[in-house]
């Protein structure tokens, strides 16, 4: 996967946007996480567990429910994965086919709510990235098909 860096502009956007989540949800903490498992950024209460680790980790369970709603015919992958634990839960989606968006939660707010807020907050990121990888020359072109590659297939098949 391509390094980039977050330009100052974008940085004080995605701390404004994830400044407002945690307020609009009462989340306990936001983090911004590159499909890589690189944390990006967080915010709210981060220092009561290992961030570094969690990111890693939000990245894994991501990729792997990708990986199972693809198994399952989900050809467009997976909208959203959700933890939900006795006492904290977490909600994370994609953002710009790169990043992860994790909220963590507690008794206090609820999944609904999380997952409506998130959706705003995730439209205004997502944004904020496209656009953030266009300036710096990352951005995915779209990937061609099966069918566009028959003889890929092909030997795909061939070997499952």
């Amino acid at each position: 996967m391509p390094q980039w860096t977050l330009f100052e502009n974008d940085f004080r956007t995605i701390d404004q946007v994830l400044a407002e989540l945690l307020e609009r949800t009462n989340a306990l903490s936001a983090h911004l996480i590159d499909r890589s498992g690189q944390l990006i950024t967080s915010a709210g209460r981060v220092d009561d567990f290992d961030t570094m680790s969690f990111a890693s980790l939000v990245a894994a369970d991501f990729t792997a429910n990708a990986e199972l709603a693809a198994l399952m015919g989900e050809a467009d992958g997976v909208d959203a994965v959700v933890n939900e634990g006795r006492s904290r839960s977490s909600h994370s989606c994609l953002l710009a086919d790169r990043v992860i968006l994790s909220v963590v939660f507690d008794k206090r707010s609820t999944l609904g709510l999380v997952r409506i807020r998130s959706r705003r907050g995730a439209e205004s990121l997502d944004k904020v990235f496209r656009a953030l990888f266009d300036k710096v020359g990352i951005a995915e072109a779209p990937q061609d098909s099966f069918e566009a590659a028959p003889e890929f297939a092909a030997a795909a098949s061939n070997e499952v």
